[in-house]
């Protein structure tokens, strides 16, 4: 007997968390086997700007509380059904991410595989992780045989094998923590960790594939990172501790406002909605605290390249704020650089969001990236 009702089979709920040093943002995610993937919630929780962080066991605690809250809530929005996996998604101070080129030199021409470049990277990495340090991830980005590029091992043949690749650690005691706090709510057992830097490179990869120079900013509450691709390529990955939070806090400390009135006067400044003489007042506020965050910038850049060679292009991301942080970029530096919202990279990615769902073009990014990185 034949049906005229099709039933397509749901594919695995997951759960990715986006933990950031001031923010945890989480989402529920169907992985379906065509490929394709939906968003069905996206909550975001947030250390309150007013909130002054003691030290590092503070702001882990803080953090720690968000985590509870956003799994909870997603595990409701779950409505009992199982999830396979957790994602974590980090973001500095929590992770720590290094990039290596590796090279053998062969007297002979010599049978390459896969098994030979992972003893190779294998040897390589062994002594990087101690104390309470652990590897969490490791990304290759490419793989020369004899100075060419190659996507495949199969048993080619050659004299010189190089390979640039990503490795990213964190606390033990952390994530011990971290595990701790979301199997007390959900016990999944299977997970992956990332770095959130990394992540965000592999989800540009994939969409700009045209272009292969440019600069991804970061702006997040306590630090700032970087990523500079060159040739295709991620060059070099940097924080620095200066982000929103910090901003607010510096000017609030040379107005003696409160936060709260600091942010609220931020964003009427950025809205023209102030008469000339109080945006005279707040440009001659925040105009130092644009250069200092500028020049943070420029020795980031400096620490791999001569400044005048970073790429021109910058996908910049920042949750609020923006147009601050792209004026720094554009207006305390000589290299002319085209400043570029990253919320407003879009892709055919088949990947939708539910009805209730809000709309994350970070989320969106870090399902991508999952689907291509594993």
């Amino acid at each position: 007997m034949f049906s005229f009702f099709s039933h397509t089979k749901e594919g695995k709920r997951n759960i990715i968390l986006d933990i950031q040093s001031g923010l945890v943002r989480g989402a529920l995610v169907i992985e379906n086997d065509d490929g394709s993937s939906i968003i069905l919630s996206v909550v975001t929780k947030s250390i309150p700007s007013t909130t002054r962080i003691l030290n590092g066991a503070h702001l882990t605690k803080r953090i720690l509380k968000l985590v509870e809250e956003v799994v909870e809530h997603l595990v409701k929005d779950a409505d009992g059904k199982a999830i396979s996996i957790i994602h974590y998604i980090l973001s500095s101070p929590w992770i720590n991410s290094q990039l290596k080129t590796i090279k053998a030199d062969y007297k002979k021409e010599t049978e390459i595989n896969s098994r030979v470049l992972a003893d190779l990277i294998k040897s390589e990495l062994k002594q990087e992780a101690e104390g309470d340090t652990a590897r969490i991830e490791q990304k290759i980005f490419e793989v020369k045989l004899n100075g060419y590029a190659t996507t495949t091992l199969d048993s080619k043949k050659a004299h010189t094998l190089e390979a640039s690749l990503a490795t990213s650690f964190s606390s033990k005691s952390f994530l011990d923590k971290l595990h701790s706090a979301v199997q007390g709510i959900i016990p999944v057992r299977t997970a992956t960790h990332n770095s959130a830097l990394l992540m965000q490179y592999a989800a540009l990869r994939e969409i700009l594939v045209e272009k292969h120079e440019y600069m991804y900013i970061h702006v997040h509450s306590e630090l700032t990172d970087i990523v500079i691709v060159k040739n295709g390529l991620c060059k070099q990955i940097a924080s620095f501790p200066f982000g929103i939070a910090t901003f607010l806090r510096k000017i609030t400390s040379s107005t003696k406002q409160s936060i709260e009135s600091s942010d609220s006067l931020l964003s009427l400044f950025q809205g023209n909605k102030l008469s000339e003489a109080e945006k005279a007042a707040v440009q001659k506020t925040i105009e130092p605290l644009l250069h200092e965050w500028g020049e943070a910038c420029m020795k980031s850049f400096a620490t791999s390249f001569d400044v005048t060679a970073v790429p021109r292009t910058v996908y910049l991301s920042a949750h609020s704020h923006f147009d601050l942080f792209k004026e720094a970029l554009l207006h305390h530096n000589n290299l002319n650089l085209n400043v570029i919202p990253y919320d407003s990279i879009l892709s055919e990615d088949h990947i939708s969001f539910g009805k209730s769902s809000s709309q994350s073009t970070m989320m969106r990014m870090y399902t991508l990236a999952l689907r291509t990185v594993l």
